[in-house]
């Protein structure tokens, strides 16, 4: 078994429809570019196809949990802002609701277990010290993700927060392992709580997979 091509798409279009272009995307899904683009969560100030030279920020609940209401992609290579419309849940005044396909990966090739969606400090793939990731208290992590690859997830999702590595904080993006090229979905917010401190900071995305 060779090593499979895993291809990073989101979904910058209103209409929730799986991926019809396998790792080169459609008029829908666009390609993610793991080395410049960024998952971005922004407030209402910022639109869809705004320049990336300017963001509008969420500021911190008084008490409580909020979820950040809008998610974007920091679009490097035309250098705008594009929204991930149907990301994030309706819950906690969050700006998404019962959607399957905003995120997901093409996998080309064969695994020989379910690919893990994991969040780290950097890609050295080592800590989860961030506070946004639970300040290594996982369970606290505030990105948390739903997978959707089989069904739609619900209005009001909570999510499993991811960090680390640990079994109960990462999210298998299927029931098994990949036996055939598909498309594998997930949905993801970040919920903030009236404790957080203001923070600007990049942790890492990953799929993790193993092949023969």
């Amino acid at each position: 078994m060779s090593a499979p091509v895993v291809t990073f798409l989101y979904n910058n279009s209103q209409n929730d429809t799986p991926n019809t272009g396998e790792a080169s995307g459609d008029s829908n899904w666009k390609i993610f570019n793991p080395l410049n683009d960024r998952f971005s969560f922004l407030s209402e100030a910022t639109n869809d196809g705004d320049p990336n030279t300017s963001k509008g920020v969420f500021i911190i609940p008084e008490s409580g949990n909020k979820e950040v209401p809008r998610q974007f992609i920091n679009n490097y290579g035309d250098s705008r802002w594009d929204r991930v419309w149907l990301g994030g849940s309706n819950a906690d005044e969050g700006g998404g609701g019962n959607y399957r396909y905003a995120y997901g990966i093409f996998v080309d090739g064969t695994t020989s277990s379910a690919p893990i969606l994991m969040a780290w400090d950097s890609t050295s793939h080592e800590t989860f010290d961030l506070e946004v990731l639970g300040s290594s208290a996982p369970q606290n992590s505030m990105i948390r993700a739903v997978v959707t690859t089989n069904g739609a997830p619900g209005d009001s999702w909570a999510g499993t927060p991811l960090a680390g590595d640990g079994g109960v904080n990462t999210v298998a993006l299927d029931v098994g392992a990949v036996v055939a090229s598909k498309m594998l979905y997930w949905n993801m917010r970040l919920l903030v709580p009236s404790t957080a401190n203001p923070f600007a900071v990049n942790p890492v995305l990953c799929v993790y997979l193993t092949y023969q």
